[in-house]
């Protein structure tokens, strides 16, 4: 698995590189976490071509997205999956 952050398509919402990673053969999904200046955490496979497309990609060690998601949810922890936990969802009221 590889980890990825990049900036969504119109600053603090939109799009991010799913669907051109997907294209290209690889298989890439966004997590939960999305930071006040529109950086998200995804999830790649290994062989995800990075390369092209209007995002900021960059590749991540797990430690940085680990860091990157207890920054905005401290239980945060690496599932056995590899991708990272978040907030519990809210009651239903």
């Amino acid at each position: 698995m590889i980890y990825l952050k990049w900036k969504l398509s119109q600053d603090t919402w939109g799009t991010g590189p799913e669907g051109p990673i997907d294209e290209a053969g690889g298989n890439a999904a966004a997590s939960w976490a999305v930071d006040a200046a529109g950086y998200r955490i995804g999830y790649a496979s290994d062989d995800a071509d990075l390369r092209g497309g209007p995002w900021q990609v960059s590749e991540v060690t797990e430690a940085d997205a680990l860091a990157f998601c207890a920054a905005l949810y401290a239980d945060a922890e690496v599932l056995p999956d590899g991708t990272i936990s978040g907030p519990p969802p809210p009651d239903d009221v």
